[in-house]
């Protein structure tokens, strides 16, 4: 066995195979441990045991009659570029006719029946995907019919979809070793996802030969979504692998949501579920590489609960949408020709290319609104996404017609972003009282959070001792500030659309969104007028009041209730009391350093104060060469004359430290306030 049959079968195979042990009884040989190799970039065959069943009488004649072979906890596994050999073309070479000259012959090698117990797969075809199935076991005849169960079957494609099963079996008929029509494929405990956030479980049904066509197969499949008991969808239609050809039809006919209980105790908190209701359709259409698909689903009567959405539960909730779109599945390429969603009287319009579709795309798309009236388009944001904006009467015109190019397999190329946001095309008639414009042109009260659980109170205006007009503001501390958090403040309307351009290319090169793109007037909203969270009411909110105060305030006021509100420290409020507290002087004193330590600290003021900590009265050396950096920008922005910035660059920051506290006590201050992270404004 070790030294002529292992080599001969090596010989048929083109690959070596190997035995770890060798046991031959009367009738029966068996093999441990082997292991066919997986020359030439196929993938390699590991049998941990081979049995085979012999008939003796033929051995005399030269002839191996196999009347079984067993092979006990196959393994196959590999990178496969191309056609592989299969079990079944393995066994088929064991058998295929040789002479010496090449010549044909009888066959001397007779396989009946070939069982598989307790198999694995895993297998990686290049430039598609990998299939892994856990165990399975299986029975075939060179004539007639035989089966594979597979169970634990994953399939992962590199296009995105995956799917999976508990088990899979597949029923068919052998002749002559080749399949006879169609195998019945019957799945059980089914999922699938072909687009991101569409989970299908519970999948089960079967695919079988048509019976008027047997190239042909029916498919009748059904399930529900992310885990949920219910049947609630059923997918139909028919596949020809010879013609690559085929269509499916998936329909979910009209559901209450309650039904999804098992799947709405994940995530966001859906309230009343019996009083929401969803259906939908999809269809696709397969012919050679090319795959079009189209679908429409309908929502309605959801209402969602979410800390990262609003602070109470937004109600009513729905919408209509319908896509349609190409898949070329040989390059990888998917175009979105068109999705619309319908939304409370706002029509949006989404079209989109995606190349090389996978982990690394290169996607383009657009994104229209229809012109619509601004009060209708204001109405159409739920009340509890809006509270602070209820009472506000718009007259103009609402439109968008914005586009985004990115390519992720090459992100240090800029990003194509650009187009409008019709706002500009609204005027604001009538505003309600708490953010009204003219409110903030005089003095008005300011309610701020010291630490977790403690508030204080204090007047925005000259009735405050600590007030400074903008006029009294140093000009180093305004261009320190517009240098660090807001270059073109007075060229933009509220909105940096080249900061949000940068600050998304840098959130995607890290792979997670941390920097925003907050102008000086976002930040005056966020701390005069709104609530600290972090949520998308928040969000929504102060882009709209960003908007309407930029239209109707004057740049100099913004700044003048901006750098008097802002925190600058524990329990240290706007830059009169800053200026007084850290350097002992008038704002309208301040020099370039100070100005760009005052800059240094504004993301996290809190955190920051250490420095002052410091019994020394001077900031350590690593910050020192941070706030020069600061000052570097502003001088190079033509902000700092020559002058000004080598005799700041030679002053280092110096406290005064008449209202200091002992360092141990200040360090144990600030390590007890920021012990639960404080938002802080995004640059």
């Amino acid at each position: 066995m070790r030294a002529s049959v292992l080599p001969r079968l090596g010989a048929r195979l083109g690959r070596k195979v190997t035995a770890s042990g060798v046991w031959v009884r009367f009738g029966r040989v068996e093999l441990r441990d082997v292991v066919v190799d997986g020359a030439g970039g196929r993938p390699p065959v590991r049998v941990p045991r081979v049995a085979a069943w012999f008939r003796i009488a033929p051995l005399l004649t030269g002839r191996v009659e196999v009347t079984e072979l067993l092979l006990e906890h196959l393994r196959i596994e590999g990178v496969r570029g191309g056609a592989d050999d299969n079990l079944s073309s393995l066994i088929e070479k064991l058998e295929e006719p040789r002479s010496a000259s090449g010549g044909a012959r009888a066959s001397r090698v007779q396989i009946d029946q070939v069982r598989i117990f307790d198999g694995a797969l895993a297998v990686v075809k290049r430039g598609v995907g990998e299939v892994v199935v856990g165990g399975f076991d299986a029975e075939l005849s060179p004539d007639g019919p035989g089966q594979a169960r597979l169970r634990d079957v994953t399939l992962e494609l590199q296009a995105g979809p995956r799917a999976g099963a508990d088990q899979l079996t597949v029923d068919f008929t052998l002749a002559h070793r080749r399949l006879v029509g169609l195998p019945v494929v019957t799945v059980a405990g089914g999922s699938a996802t072909p687009v991101r956030g569409l989970d299908l479980t519970g999948i089960h049904g079967a695919i079988h030969p048509d019976a008027g066509d047997d190239a042909r197969a029916d498919i009748d499949v059904r399930g529900s979504y992310g885990g949920a008991s219910r049947e609630l969808w059923n997918a139909v239609g028919w596949l020809d692998p010879a013609k690559h050809q085929g269509e499916i039809k998936l329909r979910a006919a009209r559901f209450k949501l309650s039904q999804l209980d098992a799947v709405l105790k994940n995530g966001a908190q859906i309230l009343d579920a019996h009083r929401g209701e969803a259906d939908g359709r999809f269809d696709v259409h397969y012919r050679g590489d090319t795959v079009t698909w189209s679908g429409a689903f309908h929502l309605a009567g959801l209402t969602v609960a979410h800390p990262m959405l609003a602070p109470v539960p937004v109600s009513h909730l729905g919408f209509d949408a319908r896509a349609h779109g190409t898949l070329d599945v040989a390059t990888r390429h998917l175009i979105l020709t068109e999705a619309a969603v319908d939304f409370r009287n706002v029509h949006a319009l989404l079209t989109g290319d995606i190349e090389n579709l996978g982990p690394k795309p290169k996607v383009t798309a657009r994104l229209t609104i229809q012109p619509l009236p601004c009060q209708a388009a204001l109405n159409a944001i739920p009340a509890e996404l809006t509270p602070s904006l209820q009472g506000f009467k718009l007259g103009g015109t609402f439109s968008t017609d914005v586009h985004v190019g990115i390519d992720f397999a090459d992100l240090d190329q800029p990003i194509d972003l650009g187009g409008k946001v019709g706002i500009e095309g609204c005027r604001a008639l009538e505003a309600p009282p708490l953010v009204d414009a003219e409110r903030m042109l005089g003095t008005f009260e300011q309610t701020v959070q010291l630490e977790p659980g403690k508030w204080t109170t204090f007047f925005a205006g000259p009735e405050n001792p600590d007030w400074v007009p903008y006029a009294d503001i140093s000009r180093h501390v305004i261009n320190s500030i517009m240098t660090t958090e807001d270059n073109g403040f007075f060229k933009h309307h509220g909105f940096i659309s080249s900061e949000f351009r940068s600050a998304l290319q840098q959130n995607l090169q890290r792979g997670y969104f941390r920097l925003g793109a907050s102008s000086i007037t976002m930040q005056m909203v966020k701390n005069t007028l709104l609530s600290r969270e972090k949520t998308l009411s928040r969000k929504l909110q102060e882009m709209f009041l960003t908007w309407y105060l930029e239209h109707s305030l004057t740049k100099e006021r913004i700044l003048e209730i901006y750098f008097n509100v802002i925190e600058f420290g524990p329990g240290i409020y706007g830059i009169g009391r800053a200026a007084h507290h850290y350097f002992g002087k008038s704002a309208k004193d301040l020099e370039p350093q100070e100005a760009a330590f005052f800059s240094s600290i504004l993301p996290s003021p809190k955190r920051r104060y250490i420095q002052y900590c410091h019994a020394s009265g001077f900031i350590d050396a690593k910050w020192q060469a941070y706030v020069d950096r600061i000052m570097k920008r502003s001088h190079e922005r033509g902000r700092l004359t020559d002058e000004e910035y080598a005799k700041a660059l030679a002053t280092p920051v110096k406290f005064d430290r008449k209202e200091a506290m002992p360092e141990r006590e200040c360090i144990a201050m600030v390590k007890r306030l920021t012990a639960h992270p404080q938002p802080a404004p995004a640059k």
